[in-house]
């Protein structure tokens, strides 16, 4: 068995492991178990007869052997290290972000799109902005098949707006905004098992953080894409890139204690696109963008003093309108937006 100092990180056992996690991607449903030759080839702990994986109780978890998490995240380090289009919460901004917010890379695959909801009319349709969203994505997800690559997941963030009455399905049912983009893409050929919903956020903030906890955590995403409308991809922005990047995850793959700091690096790694505004005058984009300056100034600030995801749910779900029950009674008070030419974006 392999002593901890045997374990030090060499550059050649770094590439060894990069070589390792590479083999392992390929070959998804294989373990150390299965696959001795990966272990072997990375100079893993392995038993010197019959190269089959014998770790020690000792062994399992962060720092005490090198598990199939950490091989990837010693993966993800080296590669996330010098990719240009991932920028931190507190790097991003200016005409590099711009640039990024475009299509990028047209041959880049992703293991799930994510669509931020824009609102609906009065009766439960959606806006345009917002279908220009969605026929982007179903376009993304098409690329995807006709590739022959694996279908990523789509998911759907949006239950509500803070800022008007919802309206409501069949049997008085609250009707999400996840659920009628769901419905829009379906009808659109996108099949129900691969779109995801998020029922529970009622902001951009929101969407990143149960997106974030609900799905991309338990499904182990490492290349997710995030679509919203033009208007709104700077506030869309400082939040996941605040929310996502607070994720380190621990060696049992979950979740970090919490008092881990935030990862030197990028977890997921994600990328942003903006569709067009359509269907907004240019006085509803001037009156939104002045609220959107705001509530992404807001963002970036508290991304400096919330600083772990523990930090962050304390945050959230303490002060926030609306996940604090401290704050529970502001829910329902409109007058506030009904002279707002904004409130037309909503």
């Amino acid at each position: 068995m392999a002593t901890a100092a045997a374990r030090v990180a060499t550059p050649a056992r770094v590439a060894a492991v990069h070589r390792a996690a590479h083999r392992w991607r390929r070959h998804p449903g294989s373990t150390p178990a299965t696959r001795p030759d990966l272990c072997a080839r990375a100079s893993l702990t392995t038993s010197s007869s019959s190269a089959t994986w014998t770790p020690s109780s000792s062994e399992r978890g962060r720092a005490r052997g090198v598990t199939r998490w950490e091989i990837a995240r010693e993966r993800s380090h080296r590669h996330f290290a010098s990719a240009p289009f991932v920028a931190s919460a507190a790097a991003s901004g200016g005409a590099g972000a711009a640039a990024r917010d475009g299509d990028g890379d047209g041959d880049r695959t992703y293991e799930a799109i994510i669509v931020v909801a824009g609102g609906m009319t009065d009766d439960g349709g959606l806006p345009a902005w917002v279908t220009s969203r969605l026929d982007f994505v179903k376009e993304e997800y098409d690329r995807h098949v006709a590739a022959k690559r694996e279908a990523p997941y789509v998911v759907l963030a949006g239950s509500a707006t803070p800022h008007k009455p919802p309206p409501l399905a069949k049997g008085g049912f609250l009707l999400h905004e996840s659920t009628a983009m769901a419905t829009y893409l379906a009808d659109r050929g996108v099949p129900r098992a691969k779109m995801l919903k998020d029922t529970a956020s009622m902001d951009t903030i929101g969407n990143a953080y149960f997106t974030l906890t609900s799905h991309a955590i338990p499904r182990g995403w490492r290349d997710v894409l995030i679509v919203t409308s033009k208007f709104h991809m700077g506030r869309t922005r400082a939040a996941f890139e605040w929310v996502w990047n607070l994720y380190v995850p621990s060696s049992d793959g979950v979740g970090a204690a919490a008092g881990d700091a935030a990862p030197s690096a990028p977890h997921v790694r994600l990328s942003f696109h903006a569709t067009p505004d359509d269907g907004l005058d240019a006085s509803v984009i001037e009156a939104r963008a002045a609220r959107e300056a705001k509530s992404e100034a807001a963002l970036r600030k508290n991304a400096t003093e919330v600083t772990t995801l523990a930090a962050f749910a304390e945050w959230q779900f303490t002060t926030h309108m609306c996940y604090a029950v401290l704050r529970q009674d502001e829910i329902g008070e409109f007058e506030e937006m009904k002279t707002d030419p904004a409130l037309k974006s909503y």
